[in-house]
């Protein structure tokens, strides 16, 4: 799902979503998009694999890897990038639009394998890790945000969390859930949600306290509803744009997405030429990735004729902060007859 908030007066596309029921569809229409490796550096890149729903020779890709060589692909993934994804972003010449483009189909597909999510959970997650993403780049090195889907659904609850520096972690209340389609034939991620509150917590460790923004769900959607959050809380006229693409056998197979932002004294000129750009997409974000574009790619397209400066090009990936000494402390703080 991708979701988009009205610049200026007018709504500069519609929501579209893709599942696993239209993989037959998209590989007809755009081409089947996938990783190739030889042997010799399938083991060195291994948690590329979470990823890919095709093996290079045709035959399905349905795990990873058993016992201690998935172990050796969950260790490969927590401690590095996956080849493949990126992040890029740039701004106008005139200083009046700022453009990022991620491309995270290996660190979303990675944590999905980590927390064994069903397609729906993978979906939702996957969603949420993107936008975060989108939001935290650019920010100081430090500086986190924190996406929280407090809601009703059978899901319970979403969190993600990225920092400045690209590096993103996530889960779900229950990764297990599993809902039929929607009426559309599309993974339900806005019946797993529910109703609820989100909230979007900015942070940086100097800082006295964090700044939160609350506002009510509105479709569970999840990319839908963070650009209404960026409307209706921090009054930034934005353009957002997320997708996961879940194939037939239950994987990640592409994640990503675009965010747009226009900022203070943007002309009426400018405006113009962003509805014009996005209008010209005609595609998904994930529909984008599988006809072979590149991260810096859409970022051209969606930046054409507004003389954008030097890309800025990093590679998002998994970080969890969690450690043995912190854990010590907080079972410290546990009373013994809890």
């Amino acid at each position: 799902m991708f979701g988009f908030v009205s610049i200026g007066s007018r709504n500069v596309a519609t929501l579209q979503s893709h599942s696993n029921t239209s993989v037959n569809k998209i590989c007809r229409e755009y081409g089947h998009s996938t990783m190739r490796y030889t042997a010799r550096n399938m083991m060195r890149c291994k948690s590329v694999l979470y990823c890919c729903g095709d093996s290079g020779d045709g035959k399905s890709v349905n795990s990873v890897a058993d016992g201690s060589s998935r172990a050796e692909s969950e260790a490969l993934f927590l401690t590095q990038a996956v080849p493949g994804d990126e992040l890029v972003r740039t701004i106008s010449a005139n200083g009046q639009v700022a453009c990022k483009v991620v491309k995270a189909s290996g660190l979303v597909s990675g944590s999905c394998s980590l927390f064994r999510t069903s397609p729906v959970a993978s979906a939702a997650l996957g969603r949420a890790l993107v936008c975060t993403l989108l939001l935290s780049t650019g920010k100081k090195d430090r500086e986190t945000v924190n996406i929280e889907f407090r809601c009703s659904g059978p899901i319970k609850s979403i969190v993600a969390i990225a920092n400045g520096l690209g590096e993103a972690r996530g889960y779900v209340g229950d990764p297990k859930v599993v809902l039929p389609p929607n009426a559309d034939g599309k993974l339900d991620v806005g019946k797993a949600v529910g109703k609820g509150i989100l909230a979007v917590i900015r942070n940086h460790p100097f800082w006295k306290q964090p700044y939160t923004g609350l506002v009510a769900i509105s479709s569970g959607e999840v990319a839908e509803d963070i650009a209404q959050y960026l409307a209706d809380s921090e009054q930034t006229p934005s353009a957002l744009g997320a997708g996961v693409y879940v194939n037939r056998s239950g994987l990640v197979e592409v994640a990503g997405g675009y965010l747009v932002e226009l900022l203070p004294g943007c002309e009426e000129s400018t405006i113009e030429l962003v509805e014009r750009n996005i209008a010209e997409l005609g595609m998904t974000p994930t529909q984008l990735f599988q006809a072979g574009f590149s991260a810096e790619e859409i970022v051209e397209k969606l930046m054409r004729d507004l003389n954008p400066m030097a890309l800025t090009t990093s590679a998002p990936r998994y970080k969890c902060t969690c450690a043995i000494d912190r854990v010590k402390r907080t079972i410290a703080l546990i009373k013994l007859d809890e």
